[in-house]
């Protein structure tokens, strides 16, 4: 029996890789840049001391393939020597652990599906950015209460529960884009937001009733799935609203027209859409008309134009007539 442990022990060191890990040239002592880095669970990475702040990049020679790290855990953390800040981007991440003394975690680009929290610690992070990941639970932030800047955008979260964010009292910036949630629990959202992004969403309603939102200066529900909006109880909620995107393709173009004008005459700006940056901008069959992107054939032509027009054609029919009657008469001769 010992001479099994011991050869599964064995085993084990042998499947367990080790990689000492160097920082590249940088100008700030404190900050170590990495272009590589390769970990799995068990395998013994080695890190420089005396950097607070770690930023693992894309490799810019083919000497490294790209960065793997299937999970970030308490392990990895520690080797690192306990960093407060960590950015580590495309690097195939499936698993994510906090550690209570981080501040700032960008983990965006990756593959993360689950983040895990220990109750009854006390979590330091301000700043967290999970852009472009596969979380479908987000329950795990209720226990950051001290997160000021939350990145969720382009996930595949199709709840928001109210319980993970009412604790958020210090949270400032949400972005909540290209997710599948089909509500937003505003009454549980942080009243000091200042920021909120949901855009290129499947929101179906969207109520202000008894909501506020003192600090909230910028707003963007673009492309969702709601048809009505109540702009007066917007206003009311967000005192302080200077930016604001609304349009969404089932709310009629008249009422549009009147949001705009209701947010205009209480000093909001109303952002117009633009559905193709690159056709408005470089093409020369496209007008921007009512903050959209349309194809000059379906203008609507006006009186001055249409005159304009007429007398083209005419000019052109009677240079034609004219042409051919010279023909006709130089075949006679």
């Amino acid at each position: 029996m010992l001479l099994r442990i011991v050869w599964f022990q064995l085993l084990a060191i042998t499947l367990a890789s080790t990689y000492d890990h160097q920082c590249l040239p940088y100008p700030i002592d404190s900050v170590c840049i990495l272009d590589h880095i390769f970990y799995r669970p068990g395998d013994l990475v080695t890190f420089p001391t005396g950097y607070q702040e770690y930023h693992i990049q894309q490799p810019r020679s083919l000497k490294e393939s790209g960065s793997k790290v299937t999970i970030f855990d308490e392990a990895l953390y520690e080797a690192m020597h306990q960093p407060s800040r960590v950015e580590m981007e495309i690097v195939q991440m499936k698993g994510l652990t906090l550690p209570p003394t981080l501040l700032l975690g960008n983990f965006a680009n990756n593959l993360v599906s689950s983040v895990s929290v220990s109750s009854g610690k006390n979590y330091r992070i301000t700043y967290l950015d999970l852009e472009s990941n596969s979380l479908t639970d987000i329950g795990f932030v209720s226990s950051l209460v001290n997160l000021e800047m939350l990145h969720l955008g382009s996930n595949n979260i199709r709840s928001i529960p109210g319980s993970a964010l009412r604790p958020l009292t210090k949270l400032s910036y949400l972005y909540l884009s290209g997710n599948h949630f089909t509500t937003i629990p505003w009454k549980d959202l942080p009243c000091t937001l200042i920021h909120l992004d949901s855009y290129l969403g499947v929101v179906e309603t969207v109520d202000f009733t008894n909501v506020n939102f003192p600090s909230l200066e910028y707003l963007n529900l673009r492309h969702n799935e709601f048809s009505a909006i109540n702009v007066t109880a917007l206003v009311q909620t967000a005192p302080n609203l200077k930016d604001v995107y609304l349009y969404n393709a089932k709310i009629d173009q008249f009422r549009l027209k009147d949001i705009k004008v209701e947010l205009t005459a209480k000093n909001v700006t109303f952002v117009e859409v633009y559905e193709d940056y690159s056709r408005c901008f470089y093409g020369d069959r496209h007008e921007f008309v009512d903050g959209k992107c349309v194809l000059l054939a379906h203008l609507p032509v006006g009186t001055g134009k249409a005159v304009a027009l007429s007398l083209v054609v005419l000019g052109v029919a009677t240079l034609i007539v004219y042409l051919a009657y010279l023909v006709f008469r130089h075949m006679n001769r």
